[in-house]
């Protein structure tokens, strides 16, 4: 009887050694599995690789557009279908040759931002949503300076009601490499009076702004009058106001 005792408990240690090994394998297995198929999961959009999803450009002077290309290839095992490309903006347009990409394909879109009426720094976003992974669509960004043509330091000038109406002065000057010639400078409002100087003929203006006093509100826009371009020459505008 002392012996079969030793035997049964060993027997139960065996036993339950096994079935732990077992739950663990079990368990392994399992998580091979979930890791196996959130490998295989990765959406189809994974595949597009991109060159570049920023691009950042300098208008030149006298330019009308900015065109950007973003290129791309599918390096996945599986055709791509880029379903939808859209813009920020309606002052940017982006073109694609076609919407399928078979394994190993590479392709572009060309992006033009029209920035005849534009100046300063822009920024526009070119959103790009293929079939297979709609809901994560690949955002891609335009960044572009363009240089104002016209530059007046300052834009406007102010007095406060009682105010000594002493002259206040702005500068305007065309930046290099515009074909702009600065043809006069008036005001809307005759009780501002302007005094108008050539720094350097056509290109560089000097004008001193006066109020004719300064008792009660007065306002004035000031008309930049420029030859530039020649099918519609533009107008800029600098302010005074006394309030």
């Amino acid at each position: 009887m002392t012996d079969v005792f030793p035997l049964a408990k060993a027997q139960s240690v065996i036993a339950f050694v096994i079935c732990h090994l077992s739950s663990v394998i079990l368990i392994s297995s399992m998580r091979l599995s979930l890791l196996l198929s959130l490998f295989l999961a990765v959406p189809a959009f994974a595949q597009l690789k991109w060159e570049t999803t920023e691009q950042s450009v300098k208008a030149k002077p006298g330019d009308h557009e900015i065109v950007a290309t973003y290129r791309f290839t599918n390096t996945g095992t599986t055709p791509i279908t880029i379903d939808n490309v859209h813009t920020s903006c309606g002052c940017t347009t982006a073109a694609l040759a076609k919407n399928d990409y078979a394994p190993g394909e590479s392709g572009q879109i060309v992006a033009r931002m029209d920035i005849a009426s534009r100046t300063g720094h822009q920024e526009k976003s070119i959103i790009v949503t293929t079939k297979e992974n709609a809901k994560s669509p690949t955002v891609l960004r335009l960044l572009a300076d363009i240089p104002e043509p016209i530059v007046m330091k300052p834009s406007f000038v102010m007095w406060t009601i009682g105010e000594s109406p002493t002259p206040k002065t702005i500068d305007i000057k065309v930046t290099d490499g515009f074909p702009i010639k600065l043809l006069k400078v008036e005001a809307d409002n005759p009780d501002i009076q302007l005094e108008v100087s050539e720094v350097r003929p056509g290109v560089e203006l000097q004008v001193k702004v006066t109020p004719k006093d300064t008792k009660r509100p007065e306002s004035a826009t000031l008309l930049v009058r420029t030859d530039y371009p020649t099918d519609n020459p533009q107008t800029y505008y600098a302010y005074a106001r006394v309030r």
